[in-house]
């Protein structure tokens, strides 16, 4: 969010930001374009099935579709942690990098029969990374060696409450409604290591991040073995309020965004998944300051669940998946894509005759963002999902 810079320190840092030779312990550098990098809000099962989630049959956590938890019989909570691991090429320089998110924490309570109450807190956008970079000025007509750091930590996150009601044994609706909130921290610091007669200095911002979202879906099964879904969410303005008088604030116009999704059984033990979303992110572009910094984007997904696998004698579900999909934010007028394969295990750790009690999942994705000749920058990472799932009576 480079409107919101306050200091002429940090203003002239972020606006080097991707000039700089070296990358420090963080997460994605792409999170310094615009707003940052979305975060989908998912468990490892349906980040395995394509990364959407929207559509699958048996409920998998996430914050997409309002009406997926119709059906669930009864109270439960996962959750789902998130480390990766990156390897950054820009401008000739190459370094490693990396970073841990929470991007699901859900639970779900039945209201008798019909009625499924979802509470839900999730990711939207990432905006944490750090860069240093280390150069020679000249003072008193000697060298003396700097050492510049600019780290942003934080971002925004949703709150959901979603209500699903299940029509009949084939057919769910939901409505769901949130609001955004968050904090983001930036701090750009010199520093002049050689020396302690010279002290270093830093600047500070920050913001507090709120604003609405709405959400309404559906989920209809034409036979047992099969569900097609989708879902709308509608999203006013964010708000971006500074926390000191020298910074500026931010209202940027949130995406619509709507997603699809269909899964079904190939056989008895095999089943398959597709889905896929758009985002109209071209509306943030004018807040943003640049006509072009922002464009509506879509992704795809899909994948592949096999059940009948055995383990220390439970059950023991493999997945593999893949997914592809462009990022909102432009870099050097370029907009960047992002692809991942992915391979998931699940274990079902207690259960009985209604389905598991507890239940873990873990899904690894291989995959990259970028492309070298036109943004110049470029990512491969590892990334790892786990989640658990705790199920009452």
């Amino acid at each position: 969010m480079t409107r919101m810079v306050p200091a002429r320190v940090l203003g002239a840092a972020l606006a080097a930001v991707l000039a700089l030779p070296a990358a420090g312990g963080a997460q994605s550098l792409f999170s310094t374009r615009g707003l940052g990098v979305p975060v989908a809000p998912l468990d490892a099962r349906a980040r395995a099935l394509g990364g959407v989630g929207v559509g699958l049959l048996g409920w998998s956590g996430a914050l997409g579709n309002p009406a997926a938890a119709a059906g669930v019989a009864r109270r439960g909570v996962v959750a789902a942690v998130q480390p990766s691991r990156r390897s950054v090429a820009f401008g000739g320089q190459e370094d490693d990098l990396g970073g841990t998110r929470f991007p699901l924490i859900q639970a779900v309570q039945p209201l008798g029969d019909r009625l499924v109450l979802s509470v839900g807190y999730g990711g939207f956008l990432d905006q944490s990374w750090a860069v240093v970079s280390e150069d020679t000025v000249i003072l008193g007509g000697q060298p003396l060696r700097t050492r510049d750091l600019i780290e942003s930590e934080g971002g925004a996150a949703q709150a959901r409450l979603d209500v699903a009601y299940w029509v009949s044994p084939s057919l769910a609706v939901g409505l769901g409604a949130g609001v955004y909130t968050g904090r983001l921290e930036r701090v750009a610091s010199r520093a002049f290591p050689d020396t302690n007669t010279i002290e270093g200095y830093e600047s500070r911002a920050a913001w507090n991040y709120s604003g609405p979202l709405i959400a309404a879906g559906a989920w209809w099964q034409p036979v047992s073995i099969a569900r097609l879904a989708a879902s709308v969410t509608w999203s006013g303005e964010l708000h971006a309020d500074a926390e000191d008088d020298a910074s500026g604030d931010l209202r940027v116009k949130l995406p619509l965004q709507v997603a699809v999704g269909a899964s079904g059984h190939l056989a008895p033990r095999l089943l398959a998944a597709v889905g896929g979303r758009w985002a109209g992110w071209s509306s943030a572009a004018d807040a943003l300051g640049e006509p072009d910094a922002a464009a509506d984007i879509w992704e795809v997904g899909g994948g592949i669940e096999w059940t009948g696998s055995r383990a220390l004698n439970r059950p023991l579900p493999l997945r593999l998946g893949f997914h592809y999909g462009k990022l909102p934010f432009r870099v050097r007028g370029a907009t960047p894509s992002e692809w991942a394969v992915a391979f998931g295990v699940g274990t079902i750790l207690a259960g009985d005759e209604l389905g598991p009690r507890a239940a873990l999942d873990a899904t690894v994705e291989r995959g990259g963002r970028g492309d070298a000749a036109t943004t110049g920058l470029t990512e491969s990472f590892w990334r790892f999902t786990i989640s658990l799932a705790l199920f009452g009576q």
